[in-house]
């Protein structure tokens, strides 16, 4: 062929097309999203949320559920649609198929919610449309601690500065504050002290509403002056408010402070985080969740994230401590370290193997540079393509390993038996390369017919499969360029007839030609029993059919990803004090003794939406 002619007369041709592909690589690798799983195998979700405070939930099933899902159920792609009421919330996730955009599935959803809210109770929250994947979960929890801070004010200062810190970062779908108490004026009023004045609560109320108020109140022209009026009549601090006036009578005006004790409180006491450590026990806790945006990378939002901590904490109060309680890019990182690891003991363990076969150390250097050659080429095809670093593609990089070293093995030993044979090594790299270039040729044509035809499944194996066999495609067909134009050249200048073995490759000979021997007599024998050797295969057909029958079938096997997650709900009609009681008690059960071995690194406990009638926690 021309180009590996051209390889062979000019070496800085090959050369240059070699590292042209291998700096291409390497840079587009750093360009790569990593994540543990290809993106789009989770089925895009809407949800739509509706509170409704102090509504039972069979009143949120029938007002509120029920009036959504006869709107919703007729939209495009819809695979399946969850609901839940509960108490004082509607909860709707509507799943659709992969083939569905999700921001397309959004914008109907909230065009067909929006026909109904009218419909619905007027003291109900308008619907929230939140955009998900199936399984959406926080790629990170943030715990906000203090030794002297109470729970207000960390929730305060999180609110106040540090989402917008956090929502900033790049690749952040949503954040939510576990455990916020918000801060608010509670006021408790005495029923004693309310008939001992001839009031009423709805009177309280309306005080609080007509008093409380700032308006505007108009503009004022004259030469040159051009103001504004506004009529302020707000309460801006607790003093204040205790000193506003309920009612006048004959002999004195009753003020809120009269008939109520006026004091700083959150706005729900049903809520609680904690995040305990080895260093922190028990400490005030709010928690931040971070969740990725649809499609991004999980190991990558987790080191900006961090990034952003470490410029948060040059800021943070010394009174606070700001830190990470759980991250799933852990075990995301950790199994695609485990995978680097697995194609580093590849391509070491093919390396020997070659040099056993061949004999000659030099003769394994050309498929031992060919090979890293391939696979960093082959990450410019994910990113050609749009697809990331994950499991499922650098398994195929393992697989392809002993694919794209073939060529480069064949192209070597073509030339090194020319070499033993008496022929220079550039007249053999002539001649070895023109003989074995179109079965080189041949065998990727071959290949890439087997794995392109997979792109075409469909559904979520149709997504597994599809990244992986654009990676071996493009692997192959790279390998195929190197080992036609860089392999060649390398065998012309480093191969040389090598008459003597060392021991090693004497004694693996020795132990092949051995088995080579029993394989030959072994089969003189089975050859002529055809009517033995058909029925043991029809045998081993029909077991493997049944033993498949019996066979554990899934999608992807459970992996011990290093976490538990206990969640429990209570009894109907439990109260907050009760399911935080059995949360805690799981608690301790689930703590070791001091100085164990074993002891969990972060132990969280969240507590989120604990109503009148259901309880539910998580640990």
């Amino acid at each position: 062929m021309f180009i590996t002619e051209l390889s062979i007369k000019r070496p800085a041709v090959s050369w240059v097309m070699s590292l042209i592909l291998i700096i291409f690589g390497l840079f587009v690798f750093w360009k790569l999203p990593v994540r543990e799983l290809p993106d789009g195998i989770q089925p895009p979700v809407v949800q739509v949320q509706v509170n409704y405070k102090s509504a039972a939930a069979s009143i949120i099933d029938q007002d509120v559920t029920q009036v959504m899902e006869d709107v919703i159920g007729g939209a495009e792609g819809i695979k399946n649609i969850d609901s839940k009421s509960e108490n004082g919330r509607s909860t709707i996730n509507i799943e659709f198929d992969t083939s569905i955009d999700l921001d397309n599935a959004a914008n109907d959803i909230r065009e067909r919610v929006s026909r109904v809210v009218d419909n619905l109770p007027s003291e109900s929250d308008p619907p929230q449309i939140l955009k998900r994947a199936a399984g959406f979960t926080t790629t990170m929890w943030l715990s906000l601690s203090s030794k002297t801070w109470s729970d207000l004010e960390l929730g305060d200062y999180a609110e106040r500065f540090l989402i917008d810190q956090f929502s900033s970062v790049k690749n952040v779908g949503r954040i939510l504050v576990g455990g916020l108490r918000e801060l608010s004026i509670r006021v408790w009023i005495d029923p004693i002290k309310l008939a001992a004045n001839d009031l009423t609560i709805q009177e309280v109320e309306n005080a609080l509403r007509g008093e409380n108020i700032r308006l505007p109140a108009g503009t004022l022209e004259a030469d040159n002056i051009d103001l504004t009026l506004n009529l302020d009549k707000s309460y801006n601090n607790i003093e204040t408010i205790k000193q506003l006036p309920i009612k006048k009578s004959v002999n004195k005006i009753i003020l809120l402070s009269d008939v109520a004790n006026i004091e700083f409180g959150p706005v729900s006491e049903k809520t609680l985080f904690k995040a305990q450590t080895k260093d922190q026990i028990n400490l005030k806790t709010v928690g931040i969740g971070i969740y990725a945006k649809s499609g991004a990378s999980t190991v990558e939002l987790s080191n900006d994230i961090k990034k952003r901590i470490v410029q948060v904490k040059k800021s943070l109060p010394d009174e606070l401590d700001l830190r990470v309680s759980f991250n799933r890019a852990t075990y995301v990182q950790a199994a695609i370290n485990e995978v680097y690891k697995t194609l580093i003991i590849a391509f070491i363990l093919v390396v020997i193997i070659i040099y056993l076969f061949l004999g000659n150390l030099k003769a394994v250097i050309v498929p031992a540079i060919a090979l890293p050659v391939s696979l960093i080429a082959s990450f410019l095809g994910l990113y050609i393509f749009g697809l990331s670093i994950n499991i499922f593609v650098l398994l195929s990089f393992i697989l392809a390993i002993g694919i794209i070293t073939d060529d480069s093995v064949i192209m070597t030993d073509a030339i090194y038996r020319r070499i033993e044979n008496g022929e220079t090594p550039l007249v053999a790299a002539y001649k070895g390369s023109k003989q074995i270039s179109f079965a080189i040729i041949a065998t990727t044509l071959i290949l890439i017919a087997v794995f392109l035809p997979l792109i075409f499944i469909e559904g979520i194996s149709g997504t597994l499969f599809k990244e992986t066999a654009i990676t071996l495609s493009f692997s192959i067909i790279v390998s195929s360029f190197v080992a036609l134009t860089l392999s060649p050249m390398l065998a012309s200048k480093f191969l040389t007839k090598k008459t003597t073995k060392n021991n090693i490759v004497k004694k693996f000979e020795k132990l092949f030609l051995s088995l080579s021997s029993f394989y030959k007599e072994t089969l003189n024998i089975l050859i002529n029993k055809t009517k033995i050797i058909g029925i043991f295969i029809i045998f081993v057909v029909f077991v493997s059919v049944f033993l498949f029958n019996f066979s554990k079938k899934e999608l992807l096997p459970m992996e011990d990803r290093g976490v538990y997650l206990v969640i429990g709900f209570t009894d109907e009609g439990r109260s907050f004090e009760y399911t935080q009681e059995k949360a805690q008690e799981i608690d301790k059960i689930l703590e070791l003794p001091q100085g164990a071995a074993d002891t969990p690194k972060s132990l969280a406990l969240l507590l989120f939406m604990i109503n009148f009638t259901s309880g539910l926690f998580l640990l």
